[in-house]
C-alpha cells in the first residue's frame, strides 16, 4: 500500500518567505521516528515525492524502518546560517522539527542529506547533537579545509552552481564559511558529539566529478583525531550522481534504520556476550599500555601524517 504523502508550508521569522514543505509515512503506523531530509542543490519537496516509489519499496522489502520523512523547499540556499540574512539552521532547530513533532507526535529524530544536504544534515547535527537520534550523509558538499584560504580550484568547481553569495563564490565571507563549517563545527562541538554517542555516517564516491569525496575524506580524519565515532565509506568508482546512487542511498536508509533501532536498549546477543569475555581478557593489556601511552584508550589512533 503506498505511504502517505502531504504538501504544505512554514513560515518562520529566520526566513524572508514560507517554507514548503512535503512529507511521507508509511500509512496506518503509529508514531515513528522523525527523518529531516535534506536535499541537494535545486532541491525541493518535489524531490520528497520523488523518493516516495523507493521508501515504499524499501519498506515492503523490511529494509527500511518506519519513520517520518520531511524535507523543505530549499533551493540554492546551501541551509547556510547567516546573521544577517537566511538562518536555516535556527528555521530547522527552532520552527521545523518542533512543528512537525507536535503534527505526527514524534520525539526521536535523526537527520540525513545529500550532496549540499548532506552539508546542512552535519553542520545542523554537530551544533545541535544532543537533538539528533542519527546523522548521516551522502556526497556531502564539504570543502577540505577549516578556512577558506586552504580551498583551492579543485574544490571550488561547485560554485558555478550558484549559492548564497556570502558563502558560495569569489566574494564569500571568509567568518560565514568557517561558522558554518561542519569540520569547523565538529571541532567546536567534540566533547557535546562524543557525549551525546550521536550516531554518524558519511559516504562518498571516489570518482566525485566535484570532488566531494576531498571533503567528506577530510571531515573523516578530523573526526578521527577527535576519537568521534563515525562510520565513513569511500565507495569505489562511484560518482556524484549515476547507477551507484540508488542502491548507495538504500544501504544508507538501511544503516539510518539499524542507528535508531539501536537507540532502543535490547539483550545482547550471544555473540555479544562472547565478544564482550574477550575483550574483558584483553582490557589489562589495555591497561598496562595505557600506563605509557595515553591514547591507547582513545576509540582512534594518533596516527602519523601522511607523506
Amino acid at each position: 500500500m503506498p505511504s502517505n504523502i502531504e504538501f504544505s508550508e512554514l513560515s518562520s521569522e529566520h526566513l524572508p518567505e514560507a517554507v514548503q514543505y512535503a512529507t511521507i509515512a508509511p500509512r496506518d503506523a503509529g508514531p515513528l521516528p522523525l527523518c529531516i531530509l535534506l536535499m541537494g542543490g535545486g532541491g525541493s519537496r518535489q524531490s520528497l515525492l520523488d523518493c516516495q516509489p523507493l521508501f515504499d519499496r524499501w519498506w515492503e522489502e523490511g529494509a527500511l524502518a518506519p519513520m517520518v520523512f520531511a524535507t523543505p523547499s530549499a533551493g540554492m540556499s546551501y541551509y547556510v546560517e547567516d546573521p544577517i540574512g537566511d538562518r536555516w539552521d535556527s528555521f530547522v532547530i527552532e520552527d521545523f522539527i518542533p512543528h512537525l513533532r507536535a503534527v505526527f507526535h514524534t520525539g526521536v529524530t535523526a537527520i540525513t542529506g545529500i550532496s549540499m544536504g548532506g552539508y546542512g544534515a552535519l553542520k545542523i547535527a554537530f551544533a545541535h547533537p544532543e537533538l539528533f537520534a542519527a546523522v548521516t550523509a551522502m556526497n556531502p558538499m564539504i570543502e577540505p579545509g577549516l578556512a577558506d584560504a586552504a580551498i583551492g580550484a579543485r574544490n571550488r568547481i561547485h560554485h558555478a552552481a550558484g549559492g548564497p553569495a556570502r558563502l558560495i563564490g569569489p566574494s564569500r565571507d571568509s567568518e560565514l564559511f568557517a561558522a558554518n563549517n561542519p569540520s569547523n563545527r565538529a571541532i567546536a562541538n567534540a566533547v557535546r558529539i562524543r557525549e551525546s554517542g550521536l550516531p554518524i555516517y558519511i559516504e562518498a564516491g571516489d570518482n566525485d566529478f566535484v570532488n566531494a569525496h576531498d571533503g567528506t575524506e577530510f571531515l573523516h580524519r578530523v573526526l578521527w583525531d577527535l576519537d568521534i565515532s563515525h562510520e565513513y565509506h569511500l565507495v569505489r568508482g562511484a560518482d556524484h550522481g549515476g547507477p551507484t546512487f540508488r542502491p548507495r542511498m538504500r544501504a544508507k536508509y538501511v544503516w539510518l534504520s539499524a542507528a535508531l533501532g539501536a537507540r532502543t536498549p535490547a539483550e545482547p546477543a550471544a555473540e555479544q556476550l562472547a565478544l564482550n569475555a574477550i575483550r574483558a581478557q584483553i582490557e589489562p593489556l589495555r591497561e598496562r599500555a595505557a600506563a605509557s601511552d595515553s591514547t591507547t584508550l582513545r576509540r582512534f589512533g594518533i596516527l602519523p601524517g601522511s607523506v
